[in-house]
């Protein structure tokens, strides 16, 4: 797999203790080891979801390559390509001509819009299946125009639901005995991240759109400015009595008494009166008076904070969020860790990030028992 879809799944599983083997194309090998900024020679996009695998480098294009990378499979559990449909298949590596190798093989095929229906060829990119399945309509501010969340989300989220479901085939087979095909489709994990927005269309037959950071059944629950920053409000309740303590604590008493905001209900109906009320408040005093004020009455807050605040923050440092890989140039290098934490199982990143078909030879020699003069040849015909 390639770029981030096919990699952050199996950067997971990795993280998780599988042992992962990339397979990439001679020369050039994943499109991702160009993509800026660089460390040293590498790409710190593919530093990041390739940590713990190995690379051996194979053109399956061709037969030989075909060849090779059929006899593999009887030592793999696992298989995750992200190819366009039908890539597979026209080189003879489609799931039922692999499963007669290999029949508890377990074969995860990631794409934009999954292997059937009328646009299952269509080209996808993360911010087209955002696009198409509605995220980026209910995603900036209110009137404003559509916006692409600042994470990838829709490649991010399909890798994640697609380990979800190979571990969860993993743990049938134990039963069955059995492999199976796993079509996971970006534009689906889409539509299944919107719940609660076709929730609403379908209850209402209202269409949700943009918001900007509130909440469309709950308010306060936004981002408000500060003196020196922003920090977002979170009151996802009906009850009078915090409602209140929120309210003495920003020294705004009187509004509780306000009928427009004395319940849930009401103050959401009235939800631009009050975050303009509340945006006088909060426009004079830093964020750390508002989180200090609004924590010791028990209200649910926090700052907004850029990456090199996530980056220092002591519960994510006190998590182990940020974990250290070593590096062949830079020593070592800084990635965003897996969120799995196990009673009695070590995860997270396992090694560095593999050098362009660092292991070909390895692979090939320890499992097809491939001799040094038949892996030259292999070399020199283009195959490895």
């Amino acid at each position: 797999s390639r770029i981030l879809s096919g990699p952050f799944c199996t950067m997971l599983l990795a993280d998780l203790g599988a042992q992962v083997v990339k397979v990439e194309r001679p020369g050039d090998g994943d499109p991702a080891r160009d993509l800026g900024p660089r460390v040293g020679d590498d790409s710190a996009y593919f530093i990041s979801v390739n940590r713990g695998k190995k690379s051996i480098t194979l053109d399956i294009s061709g037969e030989e390559g075909q060849r090779l990378f059929r006899t593999l499979m009887p030592y793999f559990d696992v298989l995750v390509e992200n190819f366009v449909p039908g890539t597979m298949a026209r080189f003879g590596l489609d799931y039922e001509r692999l499963k007669g190798l290999n029949p508890r093989l377990v074969y995860a095929s990631i794409s934009g819009f999954g292997q059937d229906g009328p646009e299952a060829l269509r080209p996808a990119l993360d911010v087209i299946v955002q696009a198409i399945g509605g995220i980026m309509s209910v995603t900036g501010e209110y009137g404003g125009p559509p916006i692409r969340p600042g994470a990838s989300l829709g490649d991010s989220v399909a890798g994640a639901f697609a380990a979800l479901a190979i571990v969860s085939a993993l743990f049938q087979r134990q039963t069955s005995g059995q492999g199976q095909y796993i079509d996971m489709s970006m534009l689906d994990c889409q539509v299944t991240m919107m719940e609660n927005a076709f929730s609403r269309y379908f209850a209402t037959g209202q269409v949700p759109g943009p918001l900007g950071s509130r909440h469309p059944a709950a308010t306060p629950f936004q981002a408000f400015r500060a003196a020196d920053g922003y920090f977002v409000v979170a009151l996802l309740t009906n009850d009078l009595g915090t409602w209140r303590r929120f309210c003495e604590a920003v020294g705004r008493p009187d509004l509780a008494a306000d009928s427009r905001f004395t319940d849930n209900h009401s103050r959401t109906k009235h939800v631009d009166a009050l975050s303009d009320a509340l945006s006088d408040i909060f426009r004079w005093r830093p964020v750390a008076h508002w989180l200090a004020v609004l924590a010791q009455a028990g209200i649910p807050c926090g700052p907004v904070n850029d990456v090199k605040a996530v980056a220092g923050d002591p519960q994510v440092m006190h998590r182990g969020m940020l974990a250290r890989i070593p590096h062949s140039s830079a020593g070592e290098w800084r990635v965003a860790n897996s969120p799995f934490k196990f009673s009695d199982s070590r995860t997270g990143p396992a090694g560095p990030s593999p050098r362009l078909g660092e292991h070909t030879r390895q692979v090939l020699s320890d499992l097809l028992n491939l001799s040094e003069r038949e892996l030259d040849s292999l070399k020199v015909a283009g195959v490895i």
